[in-house]
C-alpha cells in the first residue's frame, strides 16, 4: 500500500527496521493497517485513519490514558496528514487478539488461568486509573444513575414493560438507602475482544467507549459475560454478576451483596441504550434483550 509507505516518510517513522515491511488491513467500520518489519511477530505500527470528531475525541483519551496507565495500553505515535487525510498511529504490541489463540484454552486449567490473568488486568488498568484521581472525592448516587440510564433506554425502546418499570422503581428505591459510591470512570467495552493476549502481558485496546459511565462494576459486568466460561445462552448467562471476582470487588468497593444485581441491571439497560443501536452492535443488542427478559423473569418483584 504506497500511501502507507508516504505516510510513514510524513510521521519520520520509516526507519531502517522498516526497510522490507509489509502491510495487512482488518476490514472493520473503520480501517486498521497493521505495519510489519521484517521477520516481526507483531506489528511496529497500527494507523487508523481519522474521519470525524468521535475518531479525534477517541484519540485524545488514548493519549490522555496513556499518561495514566502506560503500557498497559498502546503507545500513541501521534496524528499525521496525507493527502487531505488525517490518521493516528500508535506502536504495536506483543500477542494477539482472542479470536486467534482461543482454540489454545480447550482444558479448564488454561480457560481458569488465562481468566485470572483477564481479572487481574482490569484490576490493575482501573486500579492505575482510580491512584491518579486519588485526590478527587467524585461519588456516585447509583439510584439516579440507574434511573437516568433507564430514561434513556426507554426512549429507544419506545414500548412500555410493566414489569420492567416495577422492577426499576424497586431498585431504584433499594439503591436510594445506601450510600453514594466512588466514581470510577469505565473503559465502556472491556471485553475479550478489546485485549490483547500474550503469554507475559495482555494490552487493553479499544476506548471509544472511555467513561461511558462511572458506576463502579460496569467493566466487569463487561468482562464477564464475554469470557469462555460464560454461557452464550441469556437465562444462564443472567447469572454473571454472581462471579466471585464480582463478588470480591463489590465488597472492596462498598457495594452490598443486595445491590450487585441493580449494578448488573444498570449495566443491562446502558448496554440496550444508543451504546447498541445500529447494525453494527444489531445481534449482540437482540442477545441483550433476552437477557434482560431473563433478569426480569428472576427478579420481578
Amino acid at each position: 500500500m504506497q500511501f502507507i509507505k508516504e505516510l510513514l516518510a510524513v510521521a519520520g517513522l520509516a526507519h531502517i527496521r522498516l526497510a522490507d515491511y509489509s502491510v495487512a488491513c482488518i476490514s472493520t467500520t473503520r480501517p486498521i493497517y497493521l505495519v510489519f518489519g521484517h521477520d516481526a511477530d507483531h506489528p511496529a505500527y497500527v494507523i487508523r485513519r481519522l474521519a470525524d470528531d468521535h475518531d479525534f475525541h477517541t484519540q485524545q483519551v488514548h493519549k490522555y490514558l496513556y499518561q495514566l496507565v502506560g503500557k498497559r495500553i498502546p503507545e500513541p505515535v501521534g496524528i499525521f496528514e496525507h493527502a487531505q487525510q488525517k490518521y493516528d498511529i500508535q506502536h504495536g504490541v506483543k500477542g494477539a487478539p482472542w479470536f486467534q489463540i482461543k482454540s489454545k484454552f480447550h482444558t479448564e486449567t488454561a480457560r481458569a488461568q488465562l481468566e485470572a490473568r483477564l481479572w487481574q488486568t482490569l484490576v490493575d488498568f482501573q486500579s492505575a486509573i482510580t491512584a491518579c484521581n486519588a485526590n478527587e472525592t467524585n461519588t456516585i448516587q447509583p439510584h439516579d444513575e440507574l434511573s437516568r440510564v433507564f430514561s434513556e433506554y426507554q426512549k429507544i425502546e419506545q414500548t412500555e414493560n410493566a414489569e420492567l418499570v416495577k422492577l426499576v422503581e424497586s431498585a431504584v428505591s433499594d439503591l436510594s438507602g445506601v450510600p453514594g459510591c466512588f466514581a470510577i470512570p469505565q473503559h465502556g467495552d472491556f471485553c475479550l475482544n478489546n485485549l490483547i493476549i500474550d503469554t507475559s502481558h495482555i494490552t487493553v485496546i479499544d476506548f471509544e467507549d472511555y467513561e461511558i459511565t462511572a458506576m463502579p462494576m460496569y467493566d466487569h459486568f463487561t468482562l464477564a459475560l464475554s469470557l469462555p466460561s460464560c454461557s452464550e445462552e441469556p437465562n444462564l448467562a443472567v447469572n454473571a454478576f454472581k462471579d466471585t471476582q464480582i463478588a470480591a470487588t463489590a465488597e472492596k468497593l462498598g457495594i452490598g451483596a443486595s445491590a450487585i444485581r441493580w449494578h448488573f441491571l444498570h449495566h443491562i439497560l446502558l448496554r440496550l441504550g444508543p451504546w447498541s443501536t445500529g447494525e453494527k452492535r444489531a445481534k449482540y443488542r437482540t442477545w441483550l434483550r433476552q437477557l434482560l427478559a431473563s433478569f426480569i423473569e428472576i427478579h420481578a418483584p
